[in-house]
C-alpha cells in the first residue's frame, strides 16, 4: 500500500480524518491548537475554524453549516458561518485536570467520549491520573459513565450490525470490544479482543472496512488489519513513526486518509520521518466505511 503525502501541516499531532460525502471533503484536527480543518483533495484547499482549545474530535452534522466538536469544557457545535461555539454537555463537569480524547457518534445519535490527564504523554503523568469513558444520550444531555478508572481510551468503532463497539485501549495496549444494542447501547462490559503487547505496540485510531476489518494505527511506523474473528490479516507499512489516526474518504470511500504526529521529536527523528505531523493518503481498492454524523 503506497501512502502519498496530502496535507503537509508539519504540526504536532494531526488527528480525527472524518470524511464527508456530501461536500467530498475532508475535517481533521489540530490537537493542541483545537483547530478544525476542511481540505478539498480536488483543489487542495484547506480551510479552519480555531476553537482555542484542546481538541477530541470534530464530526460533521447532519445540519450542513454546522460541525460536533468535542473541546475542553465539553460538547458544543460549531458555527461555520460564524466561528460561534454552541454548548451542549460537559460529562466531567469543569474537571481542569482532564481533557477530552478521541469522540465518536454511533448510528442512533448517541456521543461516546473518554478524558484523560492533560499530563498523559508527559514526565508529569502518573498511572493514578485516571478519566472516564462516557455516552452521551440522544437528547445531548444524559450522560453515562461506561467505564471509569481509565488510563487513555483512544478510537471508537462500530461493526456493521451494530452489535459490536471497539474501542483503543491506548494504555494497556489493547483493543477492546463492547457488546452492543442500538436501542439501548453497550450491554457488557469491556473486553480484551487483541492484545498488541510485544508485537505491534500502541494502538491509536481506528477505522473499519464493508468487511469488518479492522485497521489499526499504531505509534510503531505501521497500520495492522484484523478480520471480525480479531486475527491479524496483515501489517502495513507506513512512512513515518507515529501513526495516529485514520479515515476511508473519497467518491467511492476507498481512499485510507491518515493523520500523523511528531510528537516530542527531535531535530534528527525528522530526517526519518518525512512528512510527520502531517495527513497522508492511499488508494486501496478497499471499500471502507465512514463516521456516523452528529444528528
Amino acid at each position: 500500500m503506497k501512502f502519498n503525502l496530502v496535507i503537509n501541516s508539519n504540526i504536532e499531532l494531526a488527528e480525527t480524518p472524518v470524511w464527508d460525502d456530501r461536500l467530498q471533503k475532508l475535517y481533521w484536527t489540530d490537537l493542541f491548537s483545537g483547530d478544525v480543518h476542511l481540505f478539498d483533495p480536488a483543489t487542495g484547499e484547506d480551510k479552519f475554524w480555531k476553537t482555542n482549545k484542546i481538541i477530541g474530535s470534530a464530526i460533521p452534522c447532519e445540519q450542513l453549516g454546522k460541525v460536533f466538536v468535542m473541546i475542553e469544557g465539553g460538547a458544543y457545535l460549531l458555527d461555520q458561518a460564524t466561528g460561534a461555539l454552541e454548548f451542549l454537555v460537559d460529562p466531567e463537569n469543569g474537571n481542569p485536570k482532564n481533557r477530552y480524547n478521541d469522540t465518536r457518534i454511533d448510528a442512533a445519535g448517541r456521543i461516546f467520549t473518554s478524558s484523560v490527564a492533560k499530563t498523559y504523554g508527559t514526565p508529569d503523568y502518573t498511572p493514578d491520573q485516571l478519566g472516564a469513558f462516557y455516552m452521551v444520550d440522544t437528547d445531548h444531555k444524559t450522560v453515562t459513565t461506561v467505564v471509569d478508572g481509565i488510563n487513555q481510551y483512544n478510537a471508537i468503532v462500530w461493526n456493521k450490525d451494530n452489535t459490536k463497539m471497539l474501542v483503543a485501549d491506548t494504555y494497556n495496549e489493547t483493543i477492546v470490544a463492547f457488546d452492543y444494542d442500538l436501542a439501548k447501547g453497550p450491554t457488557s462490559g469491556p473486553k480484551v479482543v487483541v492484545s498488541f503487547k510485544g508485537a505491534q505496540g500502541m494502538p491509536d485510531g481506528l477505522s473499519m472496512d464493508e468487511d469488518d476489518n479492522l485497521y489499526v494505527c499504531h505509534w510503531s511506523r505501521q497500520i495492522s488489519v484484523w478480520d471480525k474473528n480479531f486475527e491479524l490479516v496483515e501489517n502495513i507499512a507506513f512512512p513515518v513513526d507515529q501513526v495516529c489516526c485514520t479515515g476511508f474518504g473519497g467518491k467511492d470511500l476507498t481512499d485510507l486518509y491518515v493523520a500523523t504526529a511528531h510528537y516530542g521529536y527531535k531535530p534528527q527523528d525528522f530526517d526519518n520521518n518525512p512528512g510527520a505531523g502531517g495527513t497522508f493518503v492511499a488508494h486501496t481498492g478497499i471499500k471502507g466505511r465512514m463516521d456516523h454524523f452528529f444528528k
